[in-house]
């Protein structure tokens, strides 16, 4: 009989512990990447701050684009930016759609080292005149990586689904 109820305690610890490690986001991961998305996009994108841009996204990063194809480094990236977002005569503003974000913790032996950021977004032209016109949505999945000087940095991007707006 012990060693029946010593095997399903060990189970039933096993089985908390497992689940603590799959536990969604809490508020503390969610308002880090609601700020991290802010700095990324409303900041990096939106500004064009590409200083800002790069000390988020890691050296080898990866962007896989559903029309633009693959972009493989930070540099080649950047660069993108620089010259498709920054550069334009009427800026574009990406805006994330209220509620769309979803954080996903990755855990290796319950220890936190990345997170997978779900969400949807929205491209708007702003035109010198002060008018807008919105022109696009997308759905992202980003691969945040926690460095070993505690810092999130951004390693793998999949923008897909991009489709004229609702």
């Amino acid at each position: 009989m012990f060693p029946r109820l010593a095997a399903l305690g060990l189970s039933a610890a096993f089985l908390t512990s497992a689940a603590s490690a799959e536990t969604p986001a809490g508020p503390d991961l969610d308002a880090v990447f609601a700020d991290l998305d802010r700095r990324l996009f409303e900041v990096g994108f939106n500004d064009c701050d590409l200083d800002e841009t790069a000390a988020l996204v890691a050296q080898d990063l990866e962007f896989y684009h559903d029309q633009g194809g693959v972009t493989r480094s930070r540099d080649a990236f950047l660069t993108n930016v620089e010259q498709n977002i920054c550069s334009r005569e009427e800026p574009l503003r990406r805006d994330l759609v209220a509620g769309s974000m979803r954080i996903e913790p990755l855990r290796s032996g319950g220890e936190l080292y990345g997170v997978i950021q779900f969400g949807a977004h929205t491209f708007t032209i702003e035109h010198a005149d002060g008018s807008e016109t919105l022109t696009g949505q997308a759905d992202f999945a980003h691969l945040w990586l926690l460095g070993d000087d505690g810092e999130w940095v951004l390693s793998r991007v999949l923008s897909y689904a991009h489709r004229a707006p609702d």
